[in-house]
């Protein structure tokens, strides 16, 4: 590979002619006539000057404010700074949440998508601030207490494994999946165990992940056998549904763009309240605080499955 054009710190300097003399030959008189001498003066505060530029580049590259190339071919990395859209975002929810401030003082400590998780989600704000210190500890062992034939609220987000990767993200990002089949998996065997981690990282190994979609429905449907369970799919029929809420069966909804999601999402149904549906959704704790009537909810879902023990 022939040599990349000089950067600004490469300095060319030629102490003698080249073969390019005969067709532009040195003076070497002066109008007087007599040789033209050099000053070992000037040759000094030439090398001088050679060094202090050598200096001041590699200071500037060794601390990363120089776009200039490094060994090995690669470029200092320009700190990250959001969009000019999601900088306003940011700043509107910083005058709201003053926690929010710590995304305006150092970007790049965030991964772009928390940042915009932060924004749409409020109540994921404590988990994305917190991430910078989060993001290397250990997933949970467990999910806390828990009681069979009751589902615990457990969201994706959640500190105790939000920052685990899951598929080709984070399970904070990713994880809806894993933390509605792993809510099914406690309440049905009473094992806290069982978290949304735990799945994520079964399904990451099985091959239920796609990346760039999320989980498979076949996670659903056939991978929670590994977890003791035996699922069946439902038509979206409302005395189907309250039949199996009833029997104890709860059941994981995939959902498409509407009050949970803008493009799809997994949420858990548990039972039936006053002939409206009670909600274990993984991303919002707010929607799981109210009851959700058939007619709301039939038109966002794409697929039910419920569940019992198997064997």
């Amino acid at each position: 590979m022939g040599r990349s054009r000089p950067s600004e710190y490469d300095v060319w300097f030629d102490w003698e002619p080249s073969d390019r003399t005969e067709a532009c030959p040195r003076r070497t008189q002066r109008s007087g006539g007599r040789p033209r001498r050099r000053s070992g003066l000037f040759r000094w505060a030439v090398v001088l000057g050679l060094c202090a530029l050598l200096v001041l580049g590699a200071g500037r590259l060794w601390d990363g404010t120089s776009p200039a190339a490094v060994p090995g071919g690669d470029r200092v990395q320009t700190p990250f700074q959001p969009g000019a859209e999601l900088l306003d975002q940011l700043q509107a929810l910083a005058r709201e949440e003053p926690a929010a401030e710590a995304f305006l003082a150092c970007p790049e400590d965030y991964p772009e998508e928390l940042l915009e998780l932060a924004v749409r989600n409020p109540e994921a704000l404590d988990f994305v601030v917190r991430y910078p210190r989060e993001k290397d500890t250990q997933p949970a062992a467990s999910v806390g207490a828990v009681e069979r034939g009751t589902f615990p609220q457990l969201m994706q987000w959640d500190p105790r494994w939000g920052c685990a990767p899951y598929g080709d993200g984070l399970m904070a990002l990713n994880g809806c999946g894993p933390t509605a089949l792993s809510m099914v998996v406690c309440g049905l065997t009473g094992d806290g165990s069982v978290t949304p981690w735990t799945v994520a990282r079964y399904a990451d190994e099985a091959g239920y992940y796609v990346e760039g979609a999320g989980s498979k429905w076949e996670l659903m449907s056939t991978g929670c056998q590994h977890f003791g369970l035996s699922a069946r799919e439902l038509p979206l029929d409302r005395s189907v549904m309250v039949r199996a809420l009833e029997d104890g069966q709860p059941i994981v909804c995939s959902v498409g763009p509407g009050d949970f999601t803008t493009s799809g999402h997994f949420i858990l149904l548990t039972g039936v309240e006053d002939g409206k549906f009670r909600v274990n959704d993984p991303n919002r704790r707010s929607n799981s605080e109210k009851l959700w009537d058939y007619d709301t909810l039939a038109p966002q879902i794409r697929n039910l499955w419920a569940y019992t023990l198997a064997g």
